[in-house]
């Protein structure tokens, strides 16, 4: 199983600390979806977006495993969806429907998130998956 990531999962540390070992992942575009801000937060949300484009990271070979682990720290938030990245299927993370007040009309981007935000983001995430393992 594959896992096409945005936001915070595209730092090895995050991922890590959510699936228990290290993965190496390769630039991906995902079609149709707009990276959005959340209020509040310091990490985004993938919305339906014609026209839209987002690049990431695809993390190939993860087991359900891995996925029990990735969907209980993504919660109640984000709705798990398969995509295709011209051949290859991955599930992507978007922002359930209950959760889309939430997301600001501007784009994030992974170069805005300072080394202090992601040690803050770390210092309250780190370990979730490893707790449902």
């Amino acid at each position: 199983m594959n896992l096409f990531a945005y936001g915070t999962l595209m730092w090895t540390e995050v991922l890590d600390a959510v699936v228990g070992c290290r993965l190496h992942g390769e630039p991906a575009v995902v079609e149709g979806f707009r990276r959005l801000r959340l209020a509040g937060e310091h990490y985004p949300a993938v919305l339906p977006a014609p026209g839209g484009r987002v690049e990431g990271i695809l993390y190939r070979g993860l087991s359900e495993s891995d996925f029990r682990a990735l969907d209980a720290f993504e919660g109640e938030e984000y709705d798990r969806i398969e995509i295709q990245l011209g051949e290859i299927a991955a599930w992507l993370y978007v922002l359930a429907p209950a959760w889309r007040h939430r997301a600001v009309d501007l784009p994030w981007n992974p170069a805005d998130l300072t080394p202090g935000q992601l040690a803050e983001f770390c210092s309250v995430y780190k370990g979730w998956g490893a707790l449902e393992r």
